[in-house]
């Protein structure tokens, strides 16, 4: 199946046109280059608040599930725990969460967020949602339904 993408066909830096071959065929391809695009956004969006989406993502699930383990985490975020754990120790500097051990096995640390910083991440989630709807604006309701329902079916094929 051959998709025809209108993407830039010049390097920004150099002028220089660029060939993209048939990347612009590879739903791989522009899946990765979208969510580098937003990515992006986002962090020249939100890059204040001191959080990656990422590192936002994280920190949402370990709010809501408290105690959760480090691999529960990488697990259920799809990331293997070398890529996790810089991202803890950042959380865990900025004093957003903190790791126990777990009494039945110190091999292994629970994580939870600090209550303390509820006022931070209300700031945050509601500066996300703004940013997460101003992304969805470029859609009709319809092509929202449709995008998720897409990318729903590609992820639990993977």
């Amino acid at each position: 199946m051959s998709i025809e993408m209108d993407i830039p066909v010049q390097a920004a830096d150099s002028g220089r046109d660029i060939d993209y071959d048939e990347l612009p065929n590879y739903i791989g391809y522009l899946l990765r280059r979208a969510q580098a695009n937003v990515f992006r956004e986002f962090e020249r969006s939100l890059g204040d608040i001191g959080l990656t989406p990422g590192a936002f993502g994280l920190l949402m699930l370990i709010r809501a599930n408290p105690g959760i383990t480090q691999m529960e985490l990488a697990n259920a975020f799809g990331i293997d725990k070398s890529t996790l754990t810089p991202v803890l120790n950042r959380l865990e500097q900025s004093a957003l969460v903190r790791r126990e051990q777990l009494a039945h096995d110190r091999r292994y640390n629970a994580l939870f967020f600090e209550d303390a910083q509820e006022a931070f991440f209300d700031r945050a989630r509601t500066r996300v949602r703004d940013f997460e709807q101003s992304v969805a604006d470029r859609l009709s309701d319809d092509e929202q339904r449709e995008l998720v329902r897409l990318i729903g079916k590609i992820q639990a094929d993977a």
